[in-house]
């Protein structure tokens, strides 16, 4: 009986062990320069309008899906035309920040409102006219 103890009692120490030495997964999802640079890669795209949604995704070119967005800490962004190249390329490189009070992002001249950012996965919303129409587009990128 004192063996199963002894034996019982060191399983538990070790498993005691493994687990408090375990990393963590959670993610910093702070809205700050820091905690948002990084690649991203664009996931899903939809646009709405009239109470209808639709997804724009599926209908980019395969040299457009593939592309990649490196926002900088330091507020650059490289946009990297990845994969299958498009013709021109469309490599460029820009600059990025946060508003005031980290609820939009500005990717050059284009605003966008955060909907959410979870510390891997970006999405935003944008509103613009698009042949005479009030379209909200909406951004879904995955931190590379």
């Amino acid at each position: 009986m004192m063996r199963y103890s002894l034996v019982f009692s060191s399983a538990i120490i070790l498993f005691l062990g493994f687990t408090a030495c375990k990393k963590s997964d959670k993610t910093n999802n702070s809205r700050t320069a820091a905690n948002m640079a990084g690649t991203y890669g664009l996931v899903a795209v939809t646009a709405s309008e009239g109470g209808s949604t639709f997804n724009i995704y599926d209908s980019l070119p395969a040299c457009e899906k593939d592309n990649l967005i490196q926002l900088n800490a330091n507020g650059s962004a490289q946009f990297i035309d990845a994969g299958t190249a498009c013709n021109p390329p469309q490599d460029s490189t820009g600059a990025w920040h946060l508003s005031a009070n980290a609820d939009s992002m500005y990717l050059g001249n284009e605003a966008a409102y955060i909907k959410s950012f979870d510390g891997k996965t970006l999405v935003l919303s944008n509103q613009q006219m698009i042949s005479g129409f009030d379209v909200v587009t909406t951004s879904t990128l995955a931190k590379h």
